[in-house]
């Protein structure tokens, strides 16, 4: 799972000398560049740590995994694996490499890679690889065939998609150093590496020789951050860069027009959520209140998600209504009767019967001993493009019902600790799923709940419920399909009742590109997907150059020094409308 702009983290103002531009249009060699441009920058390039959309498309381009999905459906494909066998019942899978792999700097690539990633991981507790390899001990047979074997039936299997990093370049750094590597080893056994990286600005990566994939003919991608929406729309229409990504609904209604451009509403499970700290004697100093789910309710019956949908996301993606487990969003159950629709009168009716009236005809509702007042804080974040919108919608929802809110701005890192410590009583943030949806599910268990910003899990509502628990302990070891959907179908529906997370959107990815530079754009899932940050990002081994274009994709030296001669560059990190979360924006986090 992705989140959809969680903690952006800056390095500062960074010199704008070092913007990589070769194949610009000043460019003077034949390098041919894609440009994507997008409103959110990378928390981190180390695979360990990472968790935000932008990060996990670069690691779907740097890194290999043992199995592909398919672009159409997800199933699962060869990667690094080339064949597999099944034995001892499921519990027991042998993966055969193709033959030759290399990694980028020549090293070969071989099964002690896979083992060495697959063990170490798992040991370790590694944020991006361990629901999928938990219970899996990878044993070498020989350079080229690797055995997988899960101590308990995994629905998972064959399916084995996390990221295989370089053994002569990890097993140097020990576990206590490994959160604060900063991943730029360049080291690729995927279609491009990571070359460089300006925090704030852009990141480049280059195309690995010795990938064993097809040649597209792009011989460097350079990812640009832009400081807003505007800027990006106008960047794509002006031709200084060749693809667009989490522009907001109205960037999408403009490009609609424009000849050239076509633009992309890709759904992929991605959500935009809001967040209530309401775990019974949990962590913090969440507002009294909202442990009473009566008070939860109320709210939710508050908010109308509808004018929510007409008014931010201008009918594209859909109207939330509880957790998307996955990018294939068949998962998402029907709530029918459970899916608190908007009833203003119905949510007044369940704080006047639970005691929270306004005793002093303040306007705001006080606590049923008549003390505390109804006023929760409400964190809105400065890294989402929509932000001050939904914030706009939901406080009024809430003041009228008597609900009072405190507005406080914070940026992903602040609010990510916030959340951590449980000091917040409301958030809006989003999440983009992974295909499966063991991960996500996970991230609501109580082992999840922690004060320990380093050792830290994605439950931000802070709740936990063990028959949550018990639940997700059965899913994820049902090899029946059908029986498994109805336990996982079982586990939203608690969840929606419990309700500390309150879906507001089903997000769209929304995505433009230039007809003229490169064609062979590939959505994922078909006819649904986004072209680009999807689950495994193939499209770019499709693309193909366009006779006479791919060689001005990307501002050129000149065109970089007169728009900072004149005041346009802005550095530093952006909110990303996605989604989100996201995980995908709503805003994407990982």
């Amino acid at each position: 799972m992705k989140r959809y702009v969680a903690t952006a983290a800056l390095a500062g103002i960074m010199g704008v000398t070092s913007i990589a531009v070769a194949g610009g249009a000043g460019a003077q060699d034949d390098t041919v560049t894609m440009t994507i441009g997008l409103l959110q920058d990378m928390s981190s390039p180390n695979v360990t740590v990472g968790y935000l959309v932008p990060e996990f498309e670069v690691w779907n381009l740097q890194y290999a995994s043992l199995t592909d999905k398919a672009a159409d459906d997800f199933a699962p494909l060869p990667g690094l694996a080339e064949s597999w066998e099944e034995s001892d019942g499921g519990l027991t899978y042998t993966y055969t490499l193709r033959e030759g792999l290399k990694w980028s700097d020549g090293e070969p690539l071989t099964a002690d890679d896979i083992a060495y990633t697959i063990n170490r991981s798992r040991d370790e507790e590694w944020a991006n690889h361990f629901s999928t390899v938990e219970n899996i001990e990878a044993t070498v047979l020989d350079d080229r065939t690797v055995q997988l074997t899960s101590s308990e039936p995994d629905p998972k299997l064959p399916t084995m998609d996390v990221y295989i990093v370089p053994q002569h370049v990890y097993e140097g750094i020990d576990a206590e150093a490994i959160a604060d590597y900063d991943g730029m080893d360049g080291v690729a056994s995927g279609q491009y590496s990571l070359v460089e990286w300006n925090s704030g600005q852009d990141w480049t990566l280059e195309r690995n020789p010795n990938w064993f994939g097809r040649d597209n003919g792009i011989d460097r991608i350079v990812y640009r951050v832009f400081s807003n929406a505007d800027a990006l729309v106008a960047a794509l229409q002006k031709g200084e860069i060749d693809a667009a990504h989490g522009f907001g609904a109205e960037g999408a209604q403009l490009l609609e027009q424009e000849d050239g451009i076509e633009v992309v509403v890709g759904l992929q499970g991605g959500f935009t959520e809001l967040a209530l700290n309401g775990m019974e004697g949990g962590i913090g100093d969440g507002h009294p209140a909202l442990q009473d789910i009566d008070v939860r309710h109320a709210i939710y019956h508050a908010i109308d998600r509808q004018a929510i949908f007409d008014g931010v996301s201008l009918g594209y993606g859909s109207i939330g209504t509880t957790l998307s487990p996955s990018a294939d969003t068949s998962w998402i159950p029907d709530l029918g009767d459970e899916g608190f629709e908007y009833d203003p009168a119905k949510a007044t009716q369940l704080l006047d019967e639970a005691g929270y009236l306004d005793t002093d005809g303040d306007g705001v509702r006080e606590m049923p001993d008549g003390g505390q007042p109804l006023r929760f804080r409400y964190v809105e974040r400065s890294e989402s493009e929509n932000a001050d919108s939904i914030r706009a919608f939901v406080t009024e929802y809430l003041d009228a019902v008597g609900i009072a809110t405190d507005v406080e701005v914070m940026d992903d890192t602040q609010l990510y600790e916030a959340q951590v410590a449980g000091e917040y009583d409301i958030f809006v943030w989003g999440w983009t799923p992974y295909v499966d949806p063991d991960p996500m599910l996970s991230y609501f268990t109580c082992g999840q709940v922690t004060t320990d910003v380093e050792a830290a899990g994605y439950n931000d509502a802070n709740w936990c419920s063990e028959e949550y628990d018990a639940l997700y302990d059965q899913q994820k070891v049902e090899l029946d399909p059908t029986a498994r959907r109805a336990i996982v179908a079982d586990m939203l529906r608690l969840f929606n009742r419990e309700s500390t997370y309150l879906v507001l959107l089903q997000d769209a990815d929304l995505q433009a590109y230039r007809t003229d530079r490169f064609e062979g754009w590939l959505r994922q899932p078909a006819e649904t997907g986004p072209v680009i940050f999807s689950n495994s990002s193939p499209t770019y081994a499709n693309l193909t150059v366009i006779d006479g274009g791919g060689d001005d994709g990307g501002m050129s030296t000149g065109l970089l020094i007169a728009l900072i001669a004149g005041g346009v560059v802005v550095v530093g990190a952006a909110g990303f409308v996605v989604m989100n979360r996201s995980k995908r924006t709503a805003d994407e986090r990982e």
